[in-house]
Formats: C-alpha cells, sequence, structure tokens
C-alpha cells in the first residue's frame, strides 16, 4: 500500500519536475519599484552614450521595444530578430522611448523593464508593452533575447486577423 502511494507520488511530481527544469536556462523580465521608475528613465536618457541601444520595430515611428545594453559592463545582450536595429541619436531614442510609453492600445501595457538571467543577474533595461519576451542564458556572461511581436499600432489594423481585415 505504501509503496503504491509512492509510485504515485513520483508519477504525479515527475511533470512537475520537467517543468521547473525546462524553464532554467531562461531569463526574465522584472519591474524595478514603481517609485524608481521616473528617475530610471530620466537616467536612461540622459546617459544613452553608455548604453548600445536598439529599437524593435519596423522603423523609429513603429516599435514594439527599446532595449539598453550597458557599455561598461562585463555582460552581454544578443539580440536574435532581424527587426532589432540599433540607434545611438540620443533625440530619436528619446523619442522611441516617448512613443512606447504613450501607446494607447489594447493588450499593450508598456513599462521600463530589467533584463536579467534565471539567477536574477541584470543585463539591461528594455522598454515595450509585451510581456512575452523570450530571453535565453548562453553562457554566464551572455543572454540571448529574440524578438518582440510587432508594433502595437498594426493591432485591428489592414490584415489583422482580429480585426477581419485582408
Amino acid at each position: 500500500m505504501i509503496n503504491s502511494m509512492y509510485k504515485y507520488i513520483t508519477i504525479a511530481a515527475l511533470p512537475i519536475l520537467l517543468i521547473i527544469s525546462g524553464c532554467a536556462g531562461y531569463g526574465k523580465l522584472t519591474l524595478p519599484p514603481k517609485s524608481e521608475t521616473n528617475a530610471l528613465l530620466d537616467d536612461l536618457l540622459s546617459r544613452t552614450d553608455q548604453y548600445v541601444v536598439h529599437n524593435h520595430g519596423n522603423n523609429q515611428k513603429l516599435v514594439s521595444g527599446i532595449l539598453f545594453d550597458p557599455k561598461e559592463d562585463t555582460k552581454h545582450i544578443r539580440l536574435e530578430d532581424a527587426m532589432w536595429q540599433e540607434i545611438s541619436d540620443a533625440q530619436a531614442i528619446a523619442s522611441i522611448v516617448n512613443i512606447i510609453l504613450t501607446t494607447d492600445e489594447p493588450n499593450y501595457f508598456p513599462n521600463v523593464y530589467q533584463v536579467t538571467d534565471p539567477e536574477g543577474n541584470f543585463y539591461g533595461y528594455l522598454i515595450t508593452g509585451w510581456i512575452g519576451v523570450v530571453i535565453k542564458l548562453v553562457d554566464d556572461q551572455t543572454v540571448k533575447v529574440y524578438g518582440l511581436k510587432g508594433p502595437p499600432e498594426y493591432l485591428n489594423g489592414p490584415g489583422d486577423y482580429r480585426s477581419g481585415g485582408s
């Protein structure tokens, strides 16, 4: 009786352990304290020269997110998607951040996120309204950030299957 109970517990626990171990190599987005968000934004925008900055989108007006990778650290963010474009002009960066943070589209909730590895080590910042971002640990100094969903302005636009467009 006791042996069969352990067998059922083991069978029930095995899928849970597989799910937990399968997520072990993935990083995450974390929100900094809300009270620090405005100061953090001001700092990012006043020190753009201290970051390698990439925007994700079709151009500088149709964007899904903007990523800030600190230049002076030993950590690296590798980007996996052709829509990531490096940008260095401070005014263009400020304009993109403003576009993202003022976007008022359904299901798009803009925030400043910290990009971290599975242990919570900091790699950079991502400003986006999409939370389904895949961040994979490559080695102890590198994470890979995959592409974001398309720009939120495309929601309910022509060709969007949800709007009935073609």
